[in-house]
């Protein structure tokens, strides 16, 4: 008969030698996923200076970066074929010379799981309808706005409730820290000061078809995709007669009207701006949808084209 002792390092060989194995499984599970694809994070646009982010790449492999202004078209800015880690910080000094900019890399031939940008805006003087067309980085008002001095304010329209809920900057901390402003909201943004100043939102592009319900009555609202244009026409708003749309001249500080009656625009189609909201009243509740179709071709290094639908 075994001692006990003996019937527990019997156990403990058996337990190990299952151990082992599952190892060797989960390593062959590994091999078969193939490689990683590569990554941008952390991307963070100074308001009168560059853009930088880090690429995460696991595989530490050759790779390419790709910027683009219009989602379309797109150029190599930068390649590493050396001194390769699984994490790397890039810093494009040319930003400041685009309002705009977006990112992907591509590791030895794979594509980046994500596309990530900035939009840079100059604020007036008192209020500015405003979004952040970003989702990710920095969602939050007390880090989209950080360093703006007290006074600043921040409005959003609650639609259930019909009213504004404001945010107000106070002695360096916001009322509301962790409230956010998303891809499809809008807010009404308040700068205390004299000077037109610089803000830029930067985060991650939303990817795929994006819904967004729009109920009867008024709402305040943006585009869910970083992109500007005419609001129908480009940006695919489901107008309908009876709807009036409200742009706000920031720089006048007064609303311009656009009603859309008998299929048609009376006062000509509102252009928006990338990161401007707007207000609407729609007679009848609508959809919202907006694609973005990631394709890829190969023209010598895989090259990236994102189509807008």
């Amino acid at each position: 008969m075994q001692s006990v002792t003996g019937l527990l390092n019997l156990g403990s060989r058996e337990i190990f030698g299952r151990m082992q194995q599952a190892v060797r499984i989960v390593s062959r599970s590994r091999d078969a996923q193939g490689p990683v694809p590569p990554s941008l994070v952390d991307p963070l646009r100074f308001p009168y200076g560059p853009f930088k982010c880090k690429i995460e790449n696991p595989d530490q492999v050759p790779y390419t970066l790709f910027a683009s202004s219009d989602l379309s078209n797109w150029d190599i800015i930068d390649q590493f074929q050396s001194r390769l880690k699984d994490e790397q910080e890039y810093v494009d000094s040319a930003a400041p010379n685009f309002s705009h900019r977006f990112y992907r890399v591509v590791a030895d031939g794979l594509p980046a799981s994500n596309v990530v940008g900035y939009c840079a805006m100059t604020l007036a003087p008192g209020f500015t309808l405003i979004t952040n067309p970003f989702k990710g980085g920095n969602c939050r008002i007390s880090e989209a706005f950080r360093g703006w001095p007290d006074g600043t304010t921040v409005n959003k329209f609650e639609v259930a409730r019909m009213r504004l809920n404001e945010n107000i900057l106070k002695q360096g901390k916001w009322e509301n820290p962790t409230q956010q402003l998303a891809p499809g909201e809008g807010a009404i943004f308040f700068n205390p000061t004299d000077d037109y100043k610089r803000h830029s939102f930067a985060g991650e592009v939303v990817p795929g078809r994006c819904t967004m319900p729009i109920p009867s009555g008024f709402s305040l609202r943006s585009s869910m995709i970083p992109k500007k244009g005419k609001l129908e026409e480009d940006l695919q708003f489901p107008i309908s007669n009876g709807d009036v749309v409200h742009l706000f001249d920031s720089d006048q500080q007064k609303y311009a009207i656009y009603p859309f009656e008998d299929g048609k625009w009376t006062s000509g189609q509102p252009t928006l701006s990338m990161g401007e909201a707007f207000w609407v009243a729609k007679a009848e509740p609508g959809n919202w949808e907006n694609d973005l179709v990631v394709e890829f071709y190969t023209i010598g290094d895989c090259w990236p084209v994102l189509s807008p639908c």
